[in-house]
């Protein structure tokens, strides 16, 4: 064997192990990522330390859901801007959000 074909072959197990370690970190990062996405959701089913409380429906139809605002304002633009331009109503430090006009059915969806 000469030399250029030993630099050859050890180029490749050098790139090989770049990949490896790139695909080690992807997976990593993946389950990282999947564990944060979880711990978040059990957030919206838990109503400790909530800070938001949203009012949607109604007449007979009219559901509360408890929330986290930091959350609501990374996750929504929407709400990134009701926070700062003021539309809602802020209560014994606790933010109140008024949506006559949506179904509880449906924001309870696009709240998850």
């Amino acid at each position: 064997m000469d030399k250029s074909s030993m630099k050859m072959d050890l180029s490749i197990f050098y790139i090989g192990s770049i990949q490896y370690k790139i695909w080690i970190n992807l997976v990593f990062n993946t389950r990282l990522l999947i564990r944060t996405a979880g711990h978040i959701s059990l957030m919206l089913n838990d109503a400790y330390d909530h800070d938001v409380i949203i009012k949607v429906g109604k007449n007979q139809n009219i559901k509360e859901f408890c929330a986290h605002s930091n959350i609501l304002r990374a996750r929504s633009p929407y709400f990134g801007g009701a926070f700062s331009a003021g539309w809602i109503n802020k209560k014994d430090n606790m933010i109140e959000f008024k949506k006559s006009n949506v179904n509880p059915a449906v924001f309870e969806v696009i709240l998850k």
